[in-house]
């Protein structure tokens, strides 16, 4: 009601509002006086008040509140998730499956609640996040230790690592109030993290968002650039080796940028491929993955004999090509120098994940590549 943001927000749960604080002319002090709703529950500890009198509620009638407001899973529930197939029940009467439960749209905001129910489904992750609860603040790092790093205290999770933790076990939880789930403490979280960079109401691509979500979650559970450092390492990281090739650059020559004409791009291409030319470079560095990109062919320009443009299919196979070690793709350095690249898969994760670059944006708009 206040709209004051702090560590000790109550539920009225009477009539369901939230008020902050509960002593003397608080919100929720003159809440309970003016309406008579006498039983508060504190959201973040889920400990039970009555207001005014200001003494805790200790009762087991109240214990479906606290399942509902702060899930908690033992170590047998989590092993038999898999295996459920039993259908709970929300108090509406409406039956449905926890893991498989719908996320609210907060307006534009569908393409985090895919990644989401995505990432939930991943074992290993959503059991770190399921052994946890609310009140589990601090984390011990997974990273290799050294006799030094022995009595280093535990990393203390981000917000957005919390948040996103409360969610996953909200949407395995089979002691739902409704049978859907509101992501909205994450989405605020994400809006804060990004610094507004992904919002409510602000379409975002899949793709780049998963990049940074995965990034961020590392970094909030104490994760380094060491591998397996934290379990979104462990579960996502992969290695592969990058063989560049190009052209070297006399002292009289410059880079081409990207004002350059079209002819001069051309000519270095046409270096690049001639086999005359002995002037090529070749560097071979190895590299860490969260995500592999793959590059969309392009849509056909012209109309099939019909006169309808035909969206293009492509097996997965061609487009996985990029990746075998063989195949060069043509590309330009960060100083507009023309590369050949050659990816080659050193290590896969346990978890692949594909990404398939089908936006590109031109100088007026965002184009979409439609082809399958």
């Amino acid at each position: 009601v206040s709209l004051e943001a702090g560590p000790h927000v109550y539920g009225c749960l009477v009539c369901g509002k939230f008020f902050r604080g509960k002593g003397r002319h608080t919100p929720a002090y003159t809440h309970s006086v003016d309406e008579g709703h006498y039983v508060y529950v504190h959201l973040s500890k889920g400990t039970f008040h009555c207001l005014p009198d200001d003494y805790e509620i200790q009762d087991p009638s109240l214990s479906d509140i606290s399942a509902a407001l702060h899930p908690t899973f033992t170590r047998a529930e989590i092993l038999h998730l898999d295996h459920n197939t039993g259908l709970a029940r929300d108090l509406f009467g409406r039956r449905y499956l926890p893991g498989y439960v719908g996320l609210n749209n907060l307006h534009k905001t569908d393409c985090v609640n895919a990644i989401v129910q995505a990432l939930v489904h991943v074992r290993p992750l959503r059991d770190f996040f399921l052994q946890r609860t609310h009140q589990d603040v601090t984390i011990e790092t997974t990273s290799h230790k050294k006799k030094s790093n022995a009595n280093k205290p535990p990393h203390r999770m981000s917000h957005l690592a919390l948040c996103f933790g409360e969610l996953v076990r909200k949407i395995w939880s089979d002691k739902r109030f409704k049978s859907h789930v509101d992501p909205h403490m994450l989405i605020q979280a994400i809006s804060e993290s990004s610094k507004k960079r992904f919002r409510v109401g602000l379409q975002a691509e899949a793709g780049e968002f998963l990049a940074w979500f995965l990034n961020m979650l590392h970094i909030g559970l104490g994760g380094s650039r060491k591998p397996g450092s934290s379990i979104i390492y462990q579960c996502f990281q992969g290695k592969v080796e990058v063989t560049t090739q190009q052209r070297k650059l006399k002292s009289d020559e410059t880079p081409v940028t990207s004002e350059s004409t079209e002819n001069g791009a051309n000519a270095q291409n046409d270096a690049m491929s001639s086999p005359d030319n002995d002037e090529i470079e070749e560097t071979t560095t190895e590299t860490t993955f969260l995500q592999l990109t793959l590059d969309i062919p392009e849509k056909p320009l012209f109309r099939d004999d019909d006169g309808g443009l035909v969206i293009p299919q492509e097996p997965l196979v061609t487009v996985l090509k990029k990746f075998d070690g063989m195949t060069f793709s043509d590309a330009l350095s960060k100083s507009g120098v023309a590369q050949r690249k050659r990816y080659t898969l050193r290590e896969l994760p346990p978890y692949l994940i594909l990404h398939l670059a089908r936006f590109k944006v031109n100088r007026y708009s965002m184009e979409k590549n439609p082809t399958i």
